[in-house]
């Protein structure tokens, strides 16, 4: 099990605007503010995320990370989806102090450093972001089921969004199969059209660029998400 990962000591009140389009076509706007709380003696990130996609999609997400002796776990979240006024989904879990069904039929307490797919926006922050660096990440990705993901650090280099320019690191992900069947792994790694994030290296590390396929094919269009506006917030 890899190591928890480090706070980024994000400030209190951080708040980003971003937007989306998908090959070029802008297509959703999201906010996410970030805050600072404390509950019975433990300290937390609560990671507030609203989202809207095509005028139509309304996603709302809470995600709580814990944090205590310089690293962050993500604790619990819970998000919801609407279809304009329709309700469409609901999804809470919750991590620490209980066991979920593991592969091979096992109940195992859930990994350190696993952490929902939005979440990731935080979590990624508490990385090792020297070029060259590599580890693997636990993803959520419903209902107990989870699946590791491999993140090298591909490259620090200046990077140009609407919210400003920033020395950044580019970050390859890919989900990963080395656990399953090395040659699978190797496979994936070939065919599947790479996930990449772009953040912010000086702290406290903002996510600044999300690019990824929207299919599993090369010829299906990328989806972009970039940082418009950025407060930092303050300390606490």
């Amino acid at each position: 099990m890899e190591a928890h990962l480090r706070d980024p000591e994000i400030p209190a009140g951080e708040r980003i605007v971003y937007r989306g389009a998908i090959g070029g076509e802008p297509v959703g706007s999201g906010e996410q503010v970030i805050e600072r709380l404390e509950r019975d003696g433990r300290t937390y990130y609560r990671q507030q995320l609203e989202i809207a996609i095509r005028a139509q999609a309304h996603y709302r997400v809470e995600t709580m990370f814990r944090r205590r002796a310089g690293a962050i776990v993500c604790d619990s979240y819970r998000a919801e989806t609407r279809d304009g006024d329709q309700l469409v989904a609901i999804e809470e879990g919750h991590f620490r102090g209980v066991r979920g069904l593991a592969w091979g039929g096992e109940l195992e307490h859930f990994p350190g450093d696993l952490t929902p797919l939005l979440g990731c926006a935080v979590a990624l922050r508490g990385l090792d972001l020297e070029r060259g660096a590599r580890r693997s990440l636990s993803l959520w990705i419903a209902n107990t089921v989870q699946w590791e993901i491999d993140v090298r650090v591909e490259a620090i280099e200046g990077l140009e969004v609407p919210a400003g320019h920033f020395d950044a690191a580019r970050l390859l992900i890919r989900p990963s199969f080395e656990r399953v069947a090395g040659p699978l792994h190797r496979l994936v790694e070939l065919l599947l059209p790479p996930f990449h994030v772009h953040l912010a290296v000086e702290p406290p590390r903002p996510l600044l660029r999300f690019s990824f396929p929207t299919g599993p094919f090369r010829w299906n269009p990328r989806g972009v998400i970039e940082a418009v506006e950025l407060s930092s917030g303050e300390p606490s």
